[in-house]
């Protein structure tokens, strides 16, 4: 049985690494010196960990939320990096 699951990857450049990972399964992260070869390295590691423990990608008591929280002394365009 194949089931597609649509989550969300976050990619974040450190030096001259992506850094990626994905919020809604704890400890899939990938980094290569591309954004190509890290988003095939995350996808890798979700497949992997959805065949060892598909509870831990299907099904958990975990939610994402986009929040927004207002800060003062931060200037927007530091924020942003």
């Amino acid at each position: 049985m194949t089931t597609v699951l649509k989550v969300h990857a976050i990619f974040e450049k450190h030096g001259k690494w992506y850094v990626g990972y994905v919020p809604e399964a704890p400890g899939v992260n990938a980094q290569e010196r591309t954004l190509k070869e890290a988003r095939k390295s995350l996808m890798m590691a979700l497949r992997k960990l959805a065949e060892m423990d598909p509870q831990a990608v299907m099904g958990a008591d975990r939610r994402i939320e986009e929040i927004e929280v207002t800060v003062s002394g931060v200037n927007q365009c530091n924020a942003a990096n």
